[in-house]
């Protein structure tokens, strides 16, 4: 396997079949394929010499993987995603190629331009039939307000990449492709940012596709619901009474939805609001804020609480979780 250096601000890595021993680059393929994505079965389809690639790395709270490589197939066995710790899902955007992937009893194949996801948590199978060129997005299944293991839409799902939030996706990854190993630190958070925000639209459109089951429905509209906080979370005004009436439904119904979580619609709203503190503090951008100030921009406003409250979740301080990240930052 060989692995390129890259400068140590740049958050990525690239992995190539050495050329200078051909005869052996598809048992490497193999290595850097479980060494990216966990533990599979990695198969040939074709004769001769194999040449792959993969760049990778940790952009925000997503990771990005873009892929060149001869065909191909790769499979996570039942027994194989027993054995992961960090499972992620994918949302992969084809830029050249063809993908076949099939998970529980759906199969979906993407083309050129098309978008398509599957849950690495969850044995599945991907063959590629000649050679492909794909970026994925992996992230956590939080993400979406899903959980690692349960079957849900976004297993086998395709989408076309040329409307609405799927357009702006590919556009985004198809830009991103060639440059991930340009991006410093700061701008990988960015780009990190609009993808996930990007990602997050995008599964939307499925999860919303409940039809009758009313397991699905649940989580459709528990998906929505904390959408919409999320873009609230500043709104001292935000409370889970508006996001009852908001919604229609009642109080004890929307406490009931989150208590399948083994939390509370008070308790998520203060921990999604620590979060984005959390993000803050970390932010040299944010630097000239004040630990007040970013606690008031989302909706907490008592300084001394805030502490207490960001001690509680965090095990340190707001002024201690800054200056520790920001330390940490060069």
């Amino acid at each position: 396997m060989k692995t390129e250096q890259v400068d140590a601000r740049r958050p990525v890595r690239v992995l190539r079949t050495e050329e200078s021993r051909l005869r052996h680059s598809f048992h490497t393929w193999g290595e850097m394929v479980a060494d990216t994505c966990g533990p599979l079965h990695v198969y040939r389809t074709e004769p001769g010499d194999f040449r792959g690639a993969i760049v990778s790395g940790t952009f925000g709270t997503v990771q990005l993987a873009a892929v060149k490589a001869g065909p191909h197939s790769v499979e996570r066995t039942e027994r194989l995603a027993g054995k992961v710790a960090f499972a992620p899902l994918y949302l992969t955007f084809v830029l050249d190629g063809e993908v076949q992937v099939s998970q529980g009893e759906r199969t979906a194949v993407a083309r050129t331009g098309n978008l398509f996801s599957h849950d690495s948590s969850r044995p599945f199978r991907m063959s590629m039939r000649r050679p492909i060129h794909m970026v994925s997005v992996k992230f956590d299944h939080r993400l979406v307000d899903l959980r690692a293991g349960l079957e849900h839409p976004l297993g086998a799902a395709t989408w076309c990449g040329a409307k609405g939030a799927s357009a702006l996706l590919a556009g985004l990854l198809r830009s991103a492709a060639p440059r991930m190993t340009e991006f410093d630190t700061s701008i990988a958070d960015q780009l990190g940012t609009s993808v996930a925000s990007l990602v997050t639209a995008v599964c939307a459109e499925k999860l919303g596709a409940v039809g009758s089951d009313p397991t699905a429905a649940r989580l459709a509209l528990l998906h929505r619901i904390k959408t919409f906080a999320r873009a609230r979370l500043n709104c001292a005004e935000l409370s889970p009474g508006l996001l009852a009436r908001s919604h229609n439904i009642s109080l004890r119904y929307l406490q009931l939805l989150f208590q399948e979580e083994n939390t509370s619609p008070a308790l998520w709203i203060r921990n999604e609001r620590l979060g984005r503190c959390r993000d803050d503090l970390a932010d040299p951008r944010a630097a000239h804020l004040t630990v007040a100030n970013i606690a008031e921009r989302w909706g907490l406003d008592s300084a001394s609480h805030f502490s207490k409250l960001f001690r509680e979740r965090y095990g340190l301080t707001p002024r201690e979780w800054r200056r520790q990240s920001l330390s940490a930052r060069g």
